[in-house]
């Protein structure tokens, strides 16, 4: 249900009102969510279960001894969230045309050859188990914006609000927890690991940090906006443009050149050949 334009205008004076002083935990993780734009309805729940998006822009891949490679160019980033799984796609198309699709659901994670879905359906594709993959994969999607704000919030009292250098800053461990109907957090590995999350003058994440298996993981988020197309706008705020490093060095730079925030159909079911590699 989208919002009065004049109620949104309302929301934005006051988030602006609150300022960086704000250090209520419950009025800090109301505004986060509604700073996106997650809350809905007149009762103001999270109902944002899924999402996609599509961008460009570059990557330097991480080798598993902590290598970082050299840039390429990616000609289009698809990506599919499931906060209610919890599961991730990722579709990475390079310049030069190869192709390489990424998934996470749950604690199992695998890579799709040629088609998406893994061999799901016979011919369709195949599947390469990725399961030392999970962590790393599992951190994408608590580390996305509203991955961010579902994870503090379930995080429920052991999160801590505080100001530094005038920026309001939220700092919790990642837990297991079913708290609302549109959120299952599962972190396996990641049980217990701290993120800190700095946020903008409207409550946004600018900057999220974790750090996990002795590497540390950094994504600052800019210049959030509608991104859905012209008719389809939701007044769900997601950034325009993701920076990631990992251990200081820049990793990914993607620009988003529009999303789908309607709760789309996303489903990642196991592909046979991975369920039969994690149950041995």
């Amino acid at each position: 249900m989208r919002r009065h334009a004049c109620l949104a205008l309302l929301v934005g004076f006051a988030v602006g009102a609150l300022g960086a002083q704000e250090t209520d935990r419950d009025k800090v993780f109301y505004q986060m969510a509604n700073g996106l734009g997650l809350l809905r309805t007149v009762k103001e729940i999270d109902s944002i279960m899924t999402l996609q998006s599509w961008g460009h822009g570059w990557i330097r891949e991480v080798a598993a001894n902590g290598t970082v490679g050299p840039e390429i160019e990616v000609k289009s980033l698809y990506q599919e969230f499931a906060y209610d799984f919890p599961g991730l796609r990722e579709e990475i198309v390079r310049a030069d045309g190869a192709r390489a699709i990424e998934v996470v659901s749950g604690l199992l994670a695998w890579n799709e050859l040629e088609k998406m879905g893994g061999g799901i359906e016979p011919g369709w594709g195949s599947a390469t188990p990725m399961m030392d993959t999970v962590p790393q994969r599992l951190i994408r999607i608590w580390m996305s914006p509203m991955g961010v704000v579902k994870a503090a919030r379930a995080a429920g009292d052991r999160a801590k609000v505080s100001v530094q250098s005038g920026r309001m800053v939220v700092t919790f461990p990642l837990v297991d927890a079913k708290p609302e109907a549109t959120v299952n957090m599962v972190v396996g590995g990641l049980r217990g690991t701290p993120m800190k999350v700095t946020l903008d003058a409207m409550y946004r994440p600018a900057q999220v940090e974790i750090t996990f298996g002795g590497h540390k993981y950094s994504n600052a988020y800019s210049n959030y906006a509608d991104w859905n197309e012209a008719d389809l706008k939701a007044d769900v705020f997601l950034p325009g443009r993701i920076v990631a490093t990992f251990d200081g060095q820049t990793v990914l730079d993607i620009t988003i050149d529009k999303t789908n925030t309607y709760n789309p159909f996303v489903i990642m079911p196991t592909p046979e050949i991975v369920a039969k590699a994690t149950s041995r």
